[in-house]
């Protein structure tokens, strides 16, 4: 006589007899998963080449009574920054990678400024409103990725080779 019989509750075990077979959904999933890594290793590859190329960026902003901008691009030797600050009152100063001063300003009315990098690096042109209204920046710059924009890309590409490999695990045998 079994327990379920007399009304006491009891547990009961189900075993589930899976098909020893691929299934079809696998085969799909192998070619997903290696699609997928091949992608992530090509964004991965042409954002590491892409990482060291100078791009030309936009230097555009309004700055309030009292604060202050730091605009930090890296450079190549031979790269071009324009910019021009125009407002009531503001200090300017361009600092090469060394950390050596390369321009300053003091005013009140415009300022334009165009630096050829002399050397590859790190610039900052700081900006600090002065004045009691606003102060606007223009111009564009050349600036290339940091260092932290490569690791990415190269994390991206080892990712790109994990995914392959869990995909090979999906492959038909």
């Amino acid at each position: 006589m079994y327990p379920m019989d007399t009304g006491i509750s009891s547990r009961v075990l189900v075993f589930i007899m899976l098909p020893t077979t691929t299934l079809p959904l696998a085969g799909n999933l192998f070619y997903a998963a290696i699609a997928a890594g091949a992608a992530f290793i090509a964004i991965g590859i042409a954002s590491s080449v892409y990482s060291t190329v100078p791009v030309d960026v936009p230097l555009d902003n309004t700055l309030r009574p009292g604060m202050i901008d730091v605009i930090s691009p890296d450079m190549n030797a031979g790269n071009i920054l324009a910019i021009t600050v125009s407002g009531p009152g503001y200090d300017v100063a361009v600092v090469d990678p060394d950390g050596q001063l390369v321009a300053s300003e003091r005013g009140n009315s415009t300022f334009t400024y165009e630096l050829t990098a002399s050397k590859p690096g790190e610039y900052r042109i700081t900006v600090n409103n002065t004045g009691t209204g606003d102060v606007t920046i223009a111009g564009h710059g050349q600036t290339k990725s940091s260092p932290l924009g490569l690791t990415g890309a190269l994390m991206l590409s080892v990712t790109g080779i994990i995914v392959i490999g869990l995909g090979l695990r999906f492959r038909k045998h």
